[in-house]
């Protein structure tokens, strides 16, 4: 005879499991990045909504319906991004953790942040030398120099979504000064 099923907690603000001094959101599935200090003020029954800059909001305009990644990540590429920069592709990537691969006019950058752990790889286009889409591994590669049989990539991500790989090829395609794109 088996246990009934432990009920699901609802969507709350509760203590965050990693600071005492924290509330943090529980979305009725697992913890969010929404935290608040703990206070006696009233708390909202959800987190705020999010707003993205302009380029960002743009291509999730595009893409919707494709699975682009988490929203968190998302949310966070503007700490990221050099103030004349412009995300023009998105897609969910795997690298050290399910994180973002953005295509810039400026790079090519990796974003993960989990709860313990932040990863953040980019590679400049003037600096980059070829970049290379496998479709069989579903991988990308950034070479700083040219690839061959002993050359290490600066960056690997795998992209298991092929249309968003090939956006983000594509908009790597217009925006690098990249000898060569490779997609194989």
């Amino acid at each position: 005879m088996m246990p009934p099923p432990v009920p699901a907690r609802p969507p709350a603000w509760l203590p965050d499991p990693l600071d005492e001094s924290l509330l943090r959101y529980w979305d009725g599935h697992r913890w969010t990045f929404h935290t608040v200090a703990r206070s006696a003020r009233p708390l909202p029954a959800t987190p705020p909504p999010r707003t993205f800059r302009p380029d960002v909001a743009a291509v999730l305009e595009r893409m919707r319906g494709a699975r682009v990644g988490t929203m968190t990540k998302i949310a966070l590429l503007p700490d990221y991004l050099q103030p004349e920069e412009r995300v023009l592709a998105l897609a969910a990537a795997q690298g050290d953790g399910l994180g973002v691969l953005a295509c810039t006019n400026r790079r090519l950058l990796f974003l993960f942040a989990g709860l313990l752990q932040r990863q953040f790889r980019h590679v400049d286009w003037n600096t980059a030398r070829a970049v290379v889409y496998n479709h069989t591994t579903r991988t990308f590669a950034v070479y700083t120099r040219e690839p061959g049989t002993r050359a290490v990539p600066a960056m690997v991500v795998r992209i298991d979504r092929v249309d968003d790989a090939e956006a983000v090829a594509c908009a790597a395609r217009a925006a690098s000064a990249v000898p060569r794109l490779d997609v194989v």
